[in-house]
């Protein structure tokens, strides 16, 4: 048996920040600034507040803040709901190679916990905490989903991942350890779950927000000395053999402290899952190229990865919910509107028979030598006459990578819906000067203790 879970814990307990390369620690301050535009953007939807309704009444003492809305709660309740905010509209970012998104859990964990910890969290330690949370919950995902390994098409892969994240994410915070962040680790595989039956409705909210919460708590558990198993990850019974078949243990360690998964994400142009970009953003180019009138459009033919298919093929999603994985309405808003945001992403686009009709009338193709950031679209107008746009890398990609000045058009966008302007500006410079500040707690308390619903 190769052994992955103590040398994976001797480097994140030995890493230090300034060993750390620039571009990766830019990244973590990148990965930041998404996932808290993400948290504020989507704060106030009904799932949020249905749950912070449902769980303020058995939460512990007022120690952390959800974000956007001015309440305060304990710090596992505070974790879990402003992960169910950065997850609510599908638009946080994305590993590509295995589809996890790996940075609103240990976002959210650290977050909670520079309230509550007791002593000052300096910007320093934050966004090295988030960075390793970030590495281990992609590399755990390319132990169970990138090839060779391959794990069930039902998986959660953010679920089981981002619990181990989040948990290292805090342990780091809250300097475990070799023999405490084992455990954590270990208690954190122990709880790890997600399956994707819930995709398109509420449920599948919680799977990101119980990682963050059952992460943090395996922290907090190890901490006291509640101990687990010393090979959680590459045991026979453990977290690879159990997750996928074949699986890759080996890549935990793989080139530890050389090679950064981090650098390998994607951040989200669209609200929507990251396998319906490719055909958003073709859309969009193709109509404006031809400047088509959508009246005209007879039928559309999308030529996608399978991923797509398997996931996101809902010709006739039945909500808004069902609207944010359907690759035929983001198709359909890119031809009607020729953008594809958070105006297309509300419950009166999603019902509106115009958006419907056209839906009705594109229909997806897998295609296994598709990449998954490429697609192929066809549109045939009543007229008889095709219009084809081959589209190799979308916005987002790895190819095409949304830069600083892409996340701050998107900051804006989402922060402007609870905060007024200055207040995002002032926001906006704070997050990318995340590393310098002294004390993230008291940031978080300046901006969001007593936030009130803006109107844009």
């Amino acid at each position: 048996m190769l052994e992955v879970t103590r040398p994976l814990v001797r480097y994140l307990v030995q890493s230090r920040y300034e060993d750390l390369p620039e571009r990766v620690r830019h990244e973590g301050v990148r990965a930041f600034h998404n996932s808290l535009g993400c948290m504020l953007g989507g704060c106030q939807e009904t799932i949020v507040q249905r749950a912070l309704a449902t769980l303020e009444d058995f939460s512990g003492p007022p120690q952390a803040t959800v974000i956007g809305l001015g309440r305060r709660v304990d710090a596992p309740t505070a974790a879990m709901l402003n992960t169910m905010s950065n997850f609510v509209h599908s638009y946080n970012d994305t590993h590509l190679a295995t589809v996890a998104h790996p940075s609103g859990a240990s976002t959210a964990v650290l977050l909670a916990l520079s309230e509550s910890g007791g002593h000052k969290i300096s910007g320093e330690e934050f966004v090295h905490a988030l960075i390793l949370g970030i590495e281990v919950a992609c590399r755990m995902a390319n132990v169970i989903a990138a090839p060779p390994a391959k794990c069930h098409v039902g998986l959660s892969v953010h679920g089981v991942t981002n619990v181990i994240g989040a948990a290292v994410a805090a342990g780091k915070l809250m300097k475990l350890n070799e023999d405490q962040m084992v455990w954590a680790i270990g208690l954190a595989v122990t709880q790890a779950a997600g399956i994707r039956a819930s995709q398109g409705s509420m449920g599948s909210k919680i799977i990101g927000g119980q990682a963050a919460r059952s992460g943090l708590m395996s922290a907090l558990l190890a901490a006291r000395g509640f101990n687990n198993s010393e090979h959680p990850i590459e045991g026979p019974k453990g977290y690879a053999a159990v997750l996928a078949n074949p699986s890759n243990p080996a890549a935990a360690i793989d080139r530890l402290g050389s090679h950064f998964e981090i650098l390998n994400l994607s951040y989200k142009p669209f609200p929507s899952g990251i396998v319906n970009h490719p055909g958003a953003d073709a859309c969009i180019r193709l109509a404006n190229e031809n400047q088509l009138d959508p009246a005209t459009v007879e039928n559309v033919h999308l030529r996608v990865h399978p991923l797509t298919v398997h996931l996101c093929n809902r010709q006739q999603p039945k909500d808004r919910d069902e609207c944010l994985v359907s690759a035929q309405h983001w198709a359909a808003v890119a031809l009607l509107y020729r953008r594809a945001g958070l105006r297309e992403a509300t419950e009166q686009c999603a019902t509106d028979p115009v958006v419907a009709a056209l839906r009705a009338r594109i229909t997806l193709e897998a295609d296994e030598n598709m990449p998954a950031e490429a697609t192929t679209v066809t549109v045939t107008l009543k007229d008889g006459r095709n219009f084809r746009h081959h589209l190799p890398q979308c916005i987002g990609s790895l190819g095409r990578p949304m830069t600083d000045a892409d996340l701050d058009e998107k900051f804006r966008g989402q922060a402007s819906l609870v905060l007024p302007p200055e207040q995002v500006e002032a926001l906006r410079t704070q997050c990318w000067n995340i590393a310098a500040a002294p004390d993230v707690g008291a940031m978080v308390r300046q901006f969001f203790s007593n936030t009130q619903h803006h109107t844009a």
